[in-house]
């Protein structure tokens, strides 16, 4: 009455070990993964003539995008379409995506305006912005046929004068030199730098800034 017991101890005690042993080769299995390669967007110079109005804002603010959770992920969005998007293991970005394209709008931005002062959301500075740049990205990805695009909206609009923005929607797109990740991350810096072209435009658009003179006006006699 004794041997099926012992039988059942003894297959209990295989069973355990076999399974630690698995789970030892898979963490091994695990650290020997390689990591994705991270991909960064870059400024890109503009083709355009570099001349700022005098009616541009002397500090211009760049509003952090506003990008949807399924774009703004660590693994790149590789294809996006109208139903269905896929990523690519082996690529990630190198930090959030909102606040890197937030930054190299920002350096294209400045390369486009010298003479004035474009900084980030929540970069460390201590001058008030004048105007603010606002962005918000829906697509941003190949699409099945190899074409990358950027689609959103672009708005635009003086410091304390909400009033008088300046809004365009975006549907850019760009053909890559090539099939790979680089490629397709090389043209969508070549579009954020495209509506860095469409925001200095904007910002030169701009009407004047309201009158600030709070002086009292002299009394008029009749």
């Amino acid at each position: 009455m004794q041997r099926p017991i012992r039988h059942f101890i003894h297959s209990a005690r295989h069973h355990m070990a076999v399974g630690v042993t698995t789970a030892g080769l898979l963490a091994l299995g695990g650290c020997g993964s390689s990591d994705p390669t991270l991909y960064s967007l870059a400024p890109v110079a503009t083709t355009q003539p570099v001349m700022a109005a005098t009616t541009v804002p002397d500090v211009i603010e760049i509003r952090t995008p506003g990008i949807p959770p399924s774009l703004d992920r660590q693994n790149i969005v590789g294809v996006q379409d109208d139903y269905s998007l896929s990523t690519l293991p082996a690529a990630a970005w190198s930090e959030p995506l909102a606040p890197m394209v937030g930054h190299v709008l920002a350096a294209d931005l400045q390369q486009r305006l010298p003479g004035r002062t474009v900084f980030a959301q929540n970069d460390a500075t201590s001058v008030p912005a004048q105007a603010f740049v606002e962005v918000e990205i829906s697509r941003f990805a190949r699409d099945a046929a190899g074409l990358v695009h950027l689609t959103g909206s672009l708005s635009v609009h003086r410091a304390g004068d909400a009033a008088q923005v300046l809004s365009m929607p975006l549907a850019l797109t760009a053909s890559p030199t090539g099939t790979g990740t680089r490629a397709m991350v090389a043209a969508l810096s070549q579009l954020t730098g495209q509506v860095a072209d469409m925001a200095t435009q904007q910002l030169q658009a701009l009407p004047p800034a309201p009158s600030t003179d709070t002086r009292p006006q002299p009394h008029r006699s009749r």
